[in-house]
C-alpha cells in the first residue's frame, strides 16, 4: 500500500534528524527530550501570559491586562511546538508542523462534524441539564446580529488559538506512533485539562463551575475524539483548529444561565465521554480510524 503524502513527509523530515549536528546545552536537552520540553514550554510560556490575565480580570492586580497580549497568548502552545519542532528536526519539521495546518481537502463530511457536531454535543447538553435541575435549552431567537455575533466569535478564536498545532500537529503524531491512539490520546488530555488550571481561579469560567476531576476527565474524552478526527482527515491541523474553535463559540455565544454553568459542563462533559466511548467501541483503541496504520499521521524516528 502507498504512503499518504503527510505520512511520507513526516517520515522524510524525521529521518534527516540522524544527520542534524550533536548538540550540548539547551539544545542537546530538547533533542534528548523533545516531549517533556515541549509540555515545559507549552505551560510555561502560556501561564506567563494567562496567569497575569486572570489576576487583572478578577481584581486582583492594580492594572488592565493589555488586550493585545491575548493575541500573544494564544499562541504560545503553538510556539512551543515550533521551538521543539525546529530544534529536532529543522526547517523542513516546522514546514510539516505548519503544513498540516493546511491540509483542507478531506471530504466535505468531515467539516460537517466541527460545525454541527460540536453544536450538537452543546445543545444537548443544555436539554439535558433538566435532569441535575437546570432550565433546561433556552435559544435565543435568531437574527442578523447573532449571525454576526458568532461568526466574529469563531473567526477571533480561530485566529488567537494554537493549542491544535501544539496538541495534534506536535504531540499527537509522536505519540500514537510509540503507544497507539487511544493511550496517547488519553495521556494528552491529562495535560489538556491541566493546561487550564489558571482558568480554576477565574470565577466564571466555565472550567471552575464543572470542578477539576470532570474537567479532566472531559478533556480526556475530548481528546479521543479530536484524535478520531485528526486520524481520519489525513492529520489535518485545520479540521481539529475547526472542531475547537466551533466548540468554544457555541458555549460562548449560548451560554447557559449563570445558575446552570456547572450543571451543563457537567452534562457536556458526560456526553464527550460517551461519544469517545462509542468512537473507540466503533474504531478501535490502536488507531480510532479504519484507516490502515500506514495512513496514519505518526511520526517514527528521532522524535
Amino acid at each position: 500500500m502507498q504512503l499518504s503524502s503527510t505520512v511520507t513527509t513526516a517520515r522524510t523530515v524525521l529521518g534527516r534528524q540522524a544527520g542534524l549536528p550533536s548538540a550540548v546545552g539547551p539544545l542537546g536537552f530538547i533533542r534528548r527530550h523533545p516531549m517533556a520540553t515541549f509540555l515545559f514550554l507549552v505551560f510555561a510560556l502560556t501561564w506567563a501570559f494567562q496567569i497575569p490575565w486572570i489576576a487583572s480580570s478578577e481584581g486582583w492586580l492594580s492594572f488592565e491586562f493589555p488586550v493585545p497580549l491575548l493575541f500573544v497568548m494564544g499562541w504560545m502552545p503553538g510556539l512551543a511546538a515550533i521551538i521543539v519542532t525546529g530544534a529536532t528536526s529543522g526547517r523542513a519539521g516546522i514546514r510539516t508542523l505548519l503544513g498540516r495546518v493546511l491540509i483542507w481537502r478531506v471530504g466535505f463530511r468531515w467539516y460537517l462534524f466541527p460545525i454541527l457536531g460540536s453544536a450538537a454535543l452543546w445543545t444537548a447538553a443544555l436539554a439535558l441539564d433538566p435532569l441535575l435541575g437546570g432550565a433546561g435549552l433556552q435559544l435565543p431567537a435568531f437574527s442578523l446580529d447573532l449571525l454576526l455575533g458568532a461568526t466574529i466569535s469563531v473567526v477571533l478564536i480561530l485566529l488567537i488559538n494554537s493549542e491544535e498545532i501544539a496538541w495534534r500537529g506536535f504531540a499527537m503524531p509522536r505519540l500514537q506512533a510509540r503507544h497507539g491512539a487511544l493511550a496517547a490520546s488519553l495521556f494528552l488530555g491529562v495535560f489538556e485539562g491541566l493546561f487550564h488550571l489558571p482558568y480554576f481561579f477565574r470565577s466564571t469560567s466555565d472550567q471552575a463551575a464543572a470542578g477539576l476531576p470532570v474537567f479532566v476527565i472531559g478533556s480526556m474524552a475530548g481528546a479521543v475524539i479530536f484524535t478520531w478526527l485528526f486520524n481520519n482527515t489525513r492529520g489535518s491541523v485545520l479540521l481539529v483548529m475547526l472542531f475547537h474553535s466551533f466548540i468554544n463559540m457555541w458555549i460562548e455565544v449560548f451560554p447557559a444561565p449563570a445558575a446552570d454553568q456547572a450543571v451543563a459542563q457537567w452534562c457536556f462533559n458526560a456526553l464527550l465521554l460517551i461519544l469517545a466511548l462509542v468512537l473507540v467501541a466503533v474504531f478501535g483503541a490502536d488507531r480510532l480510524s479504519r484507516k490502515s496504520a500506514l495512513e496514519l499521521p505518526v511520526l517514527v524516528a528521532g522524535t
